[in-house]
């Protein structure tokens, strides 16, 4: 039987996450990425590998769209 407290927690949360606008994006990544990612998050870079995914995604696409911004 499912814990139906847990599973209301993380309604609850993904809830909040969509009100602030983020998404949900499944996607695969290489064994070397991920091995690179567990091991930021290992040696404490980042707290979980959420983190340091989306740490990686804004790096590339926000800050540098902001250098060619004039």
């Amino acid at each position: 039987m499912p814990d139906l407290s847990r599973s209301q927690r993380v309604q609850r949360l993904r809830n909040l996450r969509r009100e602030r606008g983020d998404r949900e994006m499944n996607v695969w990544v290489s064994k070397p990425a991920g091995d690179a990612i567990d091991q930021a998050v290992e040696t404490g870079r980042f707290k979980s590998r959420q983190e340091a995914i989306s740490y990686a995604l804004e790096a590339i696409f926000i800050r540098e769209e902001r250098n060619f911004v004039t």
